[in-house]
């Protein structure tokens, strides 16, 4: 099914890299008329392909970003306007606890993930769900501040210690293990557990 939905993805729109290309152009640019803007950062897969390859990695539909938990009104405020401009939000998924902390807007079939951080000691924590098994994962990375990146001519975010970020959650990140699996092979995840599989209608 996946490959049948790139196959008419690619009709429509053109390869994932032309998509995500333009998704993230203009995702980018209507966030830099917000107070969002310099709010959010790369994380994970788009963090990964950035410093390791120069840009995004070639078969990913995800864009992953992180903002801190005192910013969410900043950002509900901003996925508004992303949801003016063509971009779909899809049902959030919740936590255990009942908050949601995960929200995807899809945008000709490519991904665009924010995922809210939240200080825990000298750490930053995050939560990550996966349906099939339902689990719900707390992951956690060292506290950093934030410095930029080039990416298709805009300025980015990143995390000041990237390098050390990236071998928090993938080890020996600089080779590319075809194998890796998220959920199972993160190395920032501190507890897994049982997960409810809530999601709520977008709002």
């Amino acid at each position: 099914m996946l490959k049948l939905n790139e196959f008419f993805s690619r009709l429509r729109w053109g390869t994932v890299e032309e998509r995500r290309r333009r998704g993230l152009m203009r995702l980018h640019d209507l966030l830099a008329d917000t107070e969002f803007h310099g709010r959010y950062w790369m994380i994970m897969g788009l963090l990964l392909g950035c410093v390791r390859d120069g840009g995004p990695i070639a078969w990913d539909r995800d864009s992953d970003f992180g903002f801190m938990d005192e910013d969410l009104p900043k950002f509900e405020a901003a996925a508004k306007r992303l949801r003016g401009q063509g971009f779909e939000l899809r049902p959030p998924q919740v936590n255990n606890d009942g908050r949601t902390t995960k929200w995807t807007l899809r945008r000709e079939a490519i991904k665009y993930e924010f995922f809210q951080f939240e200080r825990h000691g000298d750490r930053l924590r995050w939560f990550y769900h996966r349906r099939k098994p339902s689990i719900e994962l707390i992951n956690e990375v060292p506290a950093h501040g934030l410095t930029g990146l080039d990416l298709y001519g805009r300025r980015w975010l990143i995390p000041d210690n990237a390098e050390e970020n990236l071998t928090q959650i993938y080890g020996d990140w600089r080779n590319p293990d075809p194998g890796y699996i998220y959920w199972r092979d993160c190395r920032a995840t501190v507890d897994r557990y049982p997960w409810t599989g809530e999601r709520r209608p977008p709002d």
